[in-house]
């Protein structure tokens, strides 16, 4: 199922990774094509995608994709696991990869 357009395949990656990162299986679509606008139309046939793999995650991932589009408004914040000091941009630990959740 498709979940989300992106602006460009970097946005669309970065998005990706995130929902990966919340055990949701993803994959993104359609970024080879995104180089050939100008020769093909613009439109959504050549914008790069994420295709869910389970329609069953369709909420969860499009409030993590919500919450990820907002302008952030907390504040620095320190890892669970490993106590690394990371900035309020991060949602991801730096130094181990574990979500600020």
């Amino acid at each position: 199922m498709k979940i989300y357009s992106a602006l460009n395949p970097t946005d669309a990656h970065i998005i990706c990774e995130l929902l990966k990162s919340h055990d949701i299986a993803c994959e993104v679509h359609g970024a080879d094509l995104f180089g050939l606008q100008g020769e093909l139309p613009l439109g959504e046939s050549t914008e790069p995608y994420i295709w869910l793999f389970d329609d069953g995650l369709y909420e969860k991932a499009n409030q993590i994709i919500m919450q990820y589009r907002e302008p952030s408004h907390r504040a620095d914040w320190r890892c669970k696991r490993c106590g690394e000091d990371n900035g309020a941009e991060f949602d991801i630990c730096w130094n181990c990869g574990t979500n600020a959740e």
